[in-house]
């Protein structure tokens, strides 16, 4: 249930944070905005919004560390061990965003980098590791599909072909697409869908 839990914290956090900066705009502004100590721009009270918005990224990146550590001890398959190790420095770089934040360019910049692309090999490695489970190919078809969702989005925004010119938007719109992949990950999981690769199936 932790792994179900850990993105709201974020979500939540981010909610609060943008509740407390009335100037914060979707379409000209990053999430990330809303993590710097010191900029009044976005509105007043910048340490309580910071440090709201950071510590929902820390706790969410944590938790998540600590769900795939648990999730690759439980499992038999190699193969899925290694197609995991993306979403593993998927969660420490979401944890150091929320530890470096814009005050901590270009820090804050290569940590935010790193996570928008390691995630999306999360998806296509453990998609393509799961295509040979039968029961699991309707969602190695989401793993491999959903990323390219985030890929047009973020192309769109750097070629200036969407409604929007700031970061806002695309880094919302593609965490929704991580977090529904994650919640889909451990609701197989709930379901008894992932039984081949635990250790007590023979």
């Amino acid at each position: 249930m932790v792994g179900y839990v850990a993105p709201l914290i974020a979500l939540c956090c981010i909610v609060i944070s943008i509740g407390l900066s009335p100037n914060f705009d979707w379409v000209t502004n990053a999430l990330s905005d809303l993590g710097h100590y010191t900029r009044t721009d976005i509105g007043p009270n910048p340490l309580v919004r910071a440090i709201v918005f950071n510590a929902g990224l820390i706790t969410t990146g944590i938790l998540l560390l600590l769900v795939s550590l648990g999730f690759m001890r439980q499992i038999k398959d190699l193969p899925t061990r290694i197609a995991m190790i993306p979403f593993l420095v998927a969660a420490g770089f979401l944890t150091a965003i929320g530890i470096f934040s814009e005050n901590f360019n270009p820090i804050h910049y290569n940590v935010s980098v790193g996570l928008f692309t390691t995630f999306p090999f999360s998806m296509w490695f453990v998609g393509l590791v799961w295509l040979r489970f039968p029961r699991l190919r309707w969602f190695c078809l989401i793993s491999l599909l959903l990323p390219f969702l985030s890929i047009y989005i973020w192309w769109g925004t750097f070629n200036g072909t969407v409604p929007w010119t700031g970061m806002a938007i695309p880094e919302i719109l593609t965490a929704f697409t991580a977090i529904f992949w994650v919640w889909l990950v451990i609701t197989l999981e709930l379901k008894g869908y992932l039984e081949p690769l635990l250790p007590n199936v023979a």
